[in-house]
């Protein structure tokens, strides 16, 4: 946290705004800054989880199986999407790519069904702590 406060008061205080030039210059330590801190969360979110599976392995069975059933979800949104080009104005290679287009509605139309559960489950929850 010190060193982004640092950073950026470095950047203030060393910045010419009438020069972009310059500032971009300056940038280039928050870009590598950037990178280290992204190295870091990509290291924690893969070593936190395995430490957690090796002290609760009975609970690590239940996180498996929320990621299974997320797959499933994702799986059959997958297999819903639709690889139709989109007529556009633009010469954008993606908009006529399959690939892309079949990953984007396949990522929608799991987030759909995701919500849609989220929202059914919270209803569920609403009503049975009425009747509790």
């Amino acid at each position: 946290m010190g060193i982004s406060v640092g950073l950026t008061v470095y950047f203030f205080v060393a910045s010419d705004f009438d020069n972009l030039i310059q500032v971009e210059g300056i940038l280039e330590p928050f870009i590598i800054w950037a990178y280290i801190l992204f190295g870091l969360a990509a290291l924690s979110a893969l070593a936190f989880p395995i430490y957690y599976f090796v002290r609760n392995p009975k609970n690590a069975l239940n996180t498996l199986l929320g990621l299974a059933i997320m797959a499933v979800v994702f799986g059959i949104g997958y297999l819903m999407a639709d690889a139709t080009p989109i007529a556009a104005s633009t010469t954008d290679a993606n908009f006529s790519n399959v690939n892309v287009l079949v990953l984007t509605d396949a990522g929608l139309i799991g987030t759909y069904i995701m919500f849609g559960a989220a929202l059914l489950l919270m209803l569920y929850t609403g009503v049975r702590s009425v009747f509790k």
